[in-house]
């Protein structure tokens, strides 16, 4: 949520960057040193002493199989979810006391999962919000927000929520979504809205996000229509393909991205279930493994040689990992008209 898709479109009354006055008003210069950081390193300008953004994956599974993920094709799930199916608490509170003591200010619990998955969600959230991370984000497909998880959600401390849709419909959602519940998953978020209103709560700030691909374009408009006003923003986010897997929802006329770069090694890191720490949240991101924090800590390996040497060759429009190559190749675009 922080920026691991490229916005095509986004409506409702938080702004382009998630840079809300709600939280700017409640965190004060704090949060805005830390948003001024995060354009910098967005831009590569400088790398931080610790990532400003620890995106942790506490479980790699997931219940649904949408065609737009790696969780829908077995021949890729398989490898991808056969580690630990539950990040331990020890791991996790080493993790988060030595993002506390280097003043880290946002942490996320999502990747290519489910995070309601995992049953200590709840308890993470407020162990997070104890150490003092300003920006504490979830992002789900809101299949098993429940009420009663919605009502611990609502007490753990999130200052972000978004709920991936990508549809309006129940016959456009079953295509993409396999294994939901188009009318249970808007009936779960409008409860969560309805809880939030009637805790006085003005955080977590709300999103519905859309990916846009041939199976769903038809209804942007529908899907906007409905949701702005009732929560903080609307998104409609850029498809990347699984290449191989799913190129056939690609939006005619789009094409890749030959002025992609990448900035995530920069600014963030995403740790698995396992201990695993990689440099991005991409679906090849796995294959990246920088190393594994059961046997370093976050800070020696965000300062390590393959880091360096990671930034050191993206900065100059060089993608030194196969994955890297693959995730480049990814990244599509509308077709430029040529100037006349």
């Amino acid at each position: 949520m922080t920026g691991d898709q490229p916005l095509t479109k986004q409506t409702g009354t938080a702004q382009k960057s998630w840079e809300d006055s709600i939280l700017t008003d409640r965190f004060g210069a704090a949060f805005r040193y830390y948003r001024d950081g995060w354009k910098r390193v967005s831009l590569r300008e400088y790398v931080p002493d610790f990532p400003l953004y620890l995106q942790l994956e506490t479980t790699p599974r997931c219940n649904l199989r949408c065609r737009s993920c790696i969780q829908g094709y077995r021949e890729i799930r398989q490898p991808y979810i056969a580690i630990e199916r539950l990040m331990p608490i020890d791991l996790y509170r080493r993790i988060i006391d030595e993002a506390k003591q280097y003043g880290c200010p946002s942490i996320s619990f999502h990747n290519n999962c489910e995070p309601l998955l995992d049953p200590l969600l709840e308890e993470r959230i407020a162990i997070a919000r104890k150490a003092g991370f300003l920006d504490i984000i979830l992002v789900t497909n809101a299949t098993l927000l429940n009420e009663e998880r919605a009502y611990r959600i609502l007490e753990a401390g999130l200052t972000k929520i978004s709920f991936s849709i990508d549809a309006c419909s129940s016959d456009t959602y079953r295509k993409n979504r396999v294994g939901g519940d188009f009318d249970v998953v808007q009936k779960n978020i409008l409860r969560f809205l309805e809880q939030k209103e009637e805790l006085g709560r003005d955080i977590p700030l709300t999103r519905v996000s859309f990916v846009v691909t041939n199976l769903n374009n038809q209804e942007k408009q529908e899907f906007e229509r409905f949701w702005s006003g009732r929560v903080d923003a609307v998104e409609f986010q850029n498809f990347t393909p699984l290449l191989g897997y799913n190129e056939d929802l690609i939006l005619p006329g789009w094409e890749p991205n030959r002025e992609f770069q990448c900035s995530f090694p920069w600014k963030q890191v995403v740790i698995r279930a396992n201990g695993d720490l990689l440099p991005c949240c991409s679906f090849y991101g796995h294959e990246v493994v920088i190393g594994n924090v059961h046997q370093k800590t976050i800070y020696n390996l965000w300062h390590s040689q393959k880091m360096k040497d990671l930034r050191y060759q993206l900065a100059r429009g060089r993608f030194p990992y196969a994955p890297c190559r693959r995730c480049a190749g990814s990244n599509y675009a509308p077709r430029k008209e040529p100037n006349p």
